[in-house]
């Protein structure tokens, strides 16, 4: 993160928005500093006015002094407590709006999150760059309207009283956000450069404790604790610089204060000592009025300086802003339609399929689980077939035919199960380009039939996972169309979408849960029927028998410990509870033995008969449930026909 004019802009913006749903919570706060600030105020006319009458003449107490003096101290310690309250109810709403868009930020982004991050960072990113927010809301904000009104209504109470002390006090005034912003500009880089070492200290920790089984077998523990340990060093050097700053400033604020204060109990001593004939509009300076006076310079600037002391927060509000900002840019909802499939990849940034549905603030737990089910499991109920048949625009030369039809309802060619549930899937002229200008693809075209399976294939880089995200829904395509049984993707309602397909990736996501919930995300936890129907066609039934729980055991602990392969399966089983038609496979074999990976192979083959397949991998395929191959390379699709492995056996 680097404190750019454009980023600070940026991090202003999306603070202002965020905050204006607590802007009633900062009103009342403001409203009741201003109050305790001007009940301050008749507190020092009550004492001055009571210590001039024992001082002064022989004359009875006024006793009303006596009782108003203790009444408002009381709405005074009132007042600011109510300050408090609306800031902290302010700070507790925002945290809890900012976390509600977050999540569902990375519900939209998917497995594509990991582009901005990795989970430690990310978790730093929701949970601490969040709660540096409090300060800002709870503080800040509205400490920087006490500070514009209080000193101006307290300089108008001392104008009638003498009105050079007024001056020295609007002279004396602006010293101190002058200075304070001065600080600032080097209060926000620090925090910034803390935020992004706090990111790193996450992430680098989160690495470690789960590579600690591969870094026990290589003999590097040791070094992956001494690099942890270097960087939470940088982040406690940063910390302390952040620190620095802020004492060097709250003293430096002191010390303008107790000057300027000095400066004006000097000019009334002076006046009543009669030394000084100016100032108080030509009669003497009564004890009263001085000590008045005198008693309201420290509450003038006491909300300055409590500015000055909150600015911190500032800081690290907008370096938390920053980051919280550019992560849900990457998820921003696209405004306007798709660009046509006559444009170039360099009419737009790529940018995320609009959703349907309005989000609330804040995530309430069934809520959150349901979109987890929609975001991770990703799967789908069955859907009426579409009587629209998507036609291929260019066939390959070497492309198999069409699924041919059987009694009138379309089966794939590889078996005979009905595939009329099945998506037909079209790419139309498909390109892609990031937000920072990289190219995804370039006028991709090609069609997968209803219940065909087929292998995406190409080196990293190739574009393979662009064109799973582009059909999951994460990202739109810059120029082209997409087509589901001829309707446009753009179209479709995405959580809609997003239970009609299933996503089946390398390490799948799963929770700290028990073994049904994690197979049952989103669906109903007591349907037993399901869940071992399921887990049978996953191949993971008797495993999951065998554990001391059965499937009440909780994944990843010691009774529901399961093996990388093992938990493929479970994220399998968790797409079959679902009746998913539309798979999207990355790398599901990859970093598995050869033995698990095709006990694995056989069962996709298995579980995969009359939905739509599509499987991206690095490797050619090497079994005959694979229909057809697409390769892919640098973006481009150069090859669409029978894979190696079929040839033979058609």
């Amino acid at each position: 993160m680097s404190a750019t004019p454009e980023g600070q802009a940026l991090a202003l913006a999306w603070l202002n928005r965020v905050c204006a749903g607590v802007r009633r919570w900062s009103l009342l706060a403001v409203a009741a500093g201003v109050a305790a600030s001007l009940a301050f105020a008749g507190f020092a006319f009550a004492v001055a006015a009571l210590v001039a009458a024992w001082l002064g003449p022989p004359a009875a107490p006024d006793w009303r002094l006596l009782l108003l003096i203790p009444l408002l101290l009381l709405l005074r310690s009132a007042l600011l407590a109510l300050r408090d309250w609306a800031g902290a109810r302010a700070a507790v709403a925002l945290r809890g709006q900012v976390r509600g868009e977050l999540l569902d930020a990375l519900q939209r982004l998917g497995p594509l999150r990991r582009r901005a991050g990795d989970d430690g960072a990310l978790a730093a990113l929701v949970l601490e760059q969040v709660d540096a927010l409090d300060g800002y809301v709870s503080r800040y904000l509205p400490q920087r309207h006490i500070a514009a009104l209080v000193p101006l209504l307290l300089m108008l109470l001392a104008l009638p009283q003498s009105w050079l002390a007024a001056l020295l006090l609007a002279v004396t005034a602006p010293l101190i956000p002058v200075f304070m912003t001065l600080v600032g500009w080097g209060a926000a880089a620090a925090a910034q450069a803390q935020a992004a070492a706090l990111a790193r200290l996450s992430g680098q920790f989160l690495d470690l404790v789960r590579g600690l089984p591969t870094l026990r077998l290589l003999g590097a523990v040791e070094r992956g604790a001494q690099r942890l340990a270097a960087t939470a060093a940088e982040f406690r050097q940063r910390s302390l610089a952040v620190l620095r700053l802020a004492f060097l400033s709250s003293a430096v604020l002191e010390l303008f204060a107790a000057v300027s204060i000095a400066m004006l109990a000097l000019y009334l001593g002076l006046a009543l000592l009669g030394r000084i004939d100016i100032g108080h509009y030509g009669r003497p300076l009564r004890l009263d009025t001085a000590l008045f006076l005198l008693l309201l310079a420290p509450e003038f600037f006491a909300p300055l300086r409590q500015l000055g002391s909150d600015y911190h927060a500032r800081a690290d509000a907008l370096a938390a802003a920053e980051a919280l900002a550019g992560l849900q840019a990457r998820a921003a909802e696209r405004d306007a339609a798709p660009a046509s499939a006559t444009g170039t990849p360099d009419d737009s940034a790529a940018k995320p399929m609009p959703m349907a549905s309005e989000r609330t603030a804040a995530m309430p737990a069934e809520r959150a689980r349901t979109a987890a089910a929609d975001a991770s499991a990703a799967t789908l109920e069955p859907a009426a077939p579409d009587e629209r048949k998507v036609q291929r625009k260019t066939p390959a030369p070497d492309a198999p035919s069409a699924p041919a039809r059987a009694g009138g309802v379309e089966t794939s060619r590889y078996d005979s199960t009905p595939a009329a549930a099945a998506p037909g899937i079209e790419f139309d002229h498909v390109s892609l380009r990031y937000p920072d200008g990289r190219h995804g693809l370039y006028e991709v075209s090609f069609r997968i039939g209803a219940g065909e399976h087929v292998l995406l294939r190409g080196p990293s880089g190739s574009g393979k996972t662009s064109v799973l995200a582009l059909l999951a829904g994460f990202i739109a395509p810059t120029s082209g169309r997409i087509l589901i049984d001829g309707q446009d993707l753009a179209t479709l309602d995405r959580a809609t979408w997003w239970r009609r397909l299933g996503w089946l990736e390398q390490r799948p996501e799963w929770f700290r849960l028990a073994l049904r919930d994690n197979v049952l995300l989103g669906l109903e936890r007591g349907d037993e029927d399901r869940l071992w129907a399921a887990l049978r066609q996953a191949g993971l039934d008797a495993v999951v028998r065998a554990l001391p729980q059965g499937a009440d055991s909780v994944a990843g602990t010691a009774d529901g410990s399961l093996s990388g392969g093992q938990l493929q399966r479970l994220a399998l089983a968790r797409a079959l509870a679902r009746d998913a038609r539309l798979w999207l496979l990355d790398e599901p074999l990859a970093h598995l033995d050869a033995e698990t990976a095709q006990e694995l192979r056989s069962t996709l083959a298995a579980a995969g008969r009359g939905r739509t397949v599509l499987l991206a991998s690095h490797a050619p395929a090497e079994s005959r449930w694979i229909a057809r191959e697409l390769r892919l390379e640098r973006g481009r699709l150069c090859h669409d026909g029978v894979p190696a492995a079929r040839q033979g056996w058609i």
